[in-house]
């Protein structure tokens, strides 16, 4: 939950990175996205993640985000590296470290679990970059900006799933703070079947419960006193956003990175296979 709410309020800082329109950093960030489910390429998903690596320096997030991924990325990775070998499908040119009955481990199934490995470490990387170095309000502002005047779309939409990321850390601490209450209350939640714990959980539901029917009528009350309309479609923001130059320019370079996936499509090198 730290983890969570120390990105949050890294993407608040001034860098950079973080002075760029929101809507380019989305841009950037869907192309990102799309790199490790076109290409599995371990030398090409290597140099994409260390480029994010070299932008978290500008970002001036380096040290913090390194700290993350360094937990993260053992995680992530190992649980790949030690069972993807034994599903690779087996073929007899494969250089095998062990083939015993049904189990069976080859260089080649470990490398291409290293593929495997490192497009998701590429997305994750791309993803916790995202998160420190972007506000989710100032996104939600400048979509709902964007969308109200372009497309005539009423700015509830992107303020519902902004506010849904915001207030998910509060409502993981008031989970936290009910559980240890009843723990301090002598309730064993941990003990048990399934079933028996499920019907433990049931009373720290009803507070739970009770939380958020408080969060949200506050919020409903906050709108209404900002006299805050759905049908309004033509309100004003108190940030206006303008798609500059370098905006464009940042936007760009997730593009370019799909279309040196595409080159390396059409050149036969985009898959892993290409080293096996």
């Amino acid at each position: 939950m730290t983890f969570v709410l120390q990105m949050l309020e890294t993407g608040k800082e001034k860098s950079p990175i973080h002075t760029l329109d929101p809507r380019a950093k989305l841009l950037w960030w869907i192309s990102l996205i799309i790199v490790p489910i076109l290409v599995t390429n371990p030398v090409f998903l290597v140099l994409v993640t260390l480029w994010i690596w070299v932008m978290a320096a500008v970002a001036r997030v380096a040290g913090r985000m390194y700290r993350m991924l360094i937990v993260g990325y053992p995680m992530m990775v190992g649980f790949i590296m030690l069972t993807w070998p034994f599903f690779y499908a087996p073929t007899p040119d494969q250089h095998y470290l062990i083939r015993w009955a049904f189990l069976h481990v080859s260089l080649e199934g470990i490398l291409y679990a290293l593929a495997m490995g490192l497009r998701i470490v590429m997305a994750l990387t791309a993803c916790i970059f995202f998160v420190m170095t972007t506000d989710l309000m100032d996104l939600a502002g400048a979509l709902g900006e964007f969308m109200q005047n372009r497309w005539n779309v009423s700015y509830m939409y992107p303020l519902m799933v902004i506010s849904s990321f915001k207030f998910l850390p509060e409502m993981s601490g008031d989970y936290l703070t009910v559980t240890d209450a009843f723990r301090s209350r002598a309730l064993d939640l941990d003990s048990g079947s399934f079933l028996e714990r499920l019907r433990k959980s049931a009373p720290v539901a009803l507070p739970l419960i009770d939380n958020m029917l408080r969060r949200a009528q506050s919020i409903a009350i906050a709108l209404e006193l900002k006299a805050f309309s759905t049908s309004n479609k033509k309100r004003t923001f108190y940030v206006q956003h303008h798609f500059a130059a370098r905006d464009l320019a940042f936007a760009l370079t997730g593009v370019l990175a799909i279309a040196l996936c595409l080159l390396l499509i059409g050149l036969g090198w985009a898959r892993v296979e290409a080293f096996l």
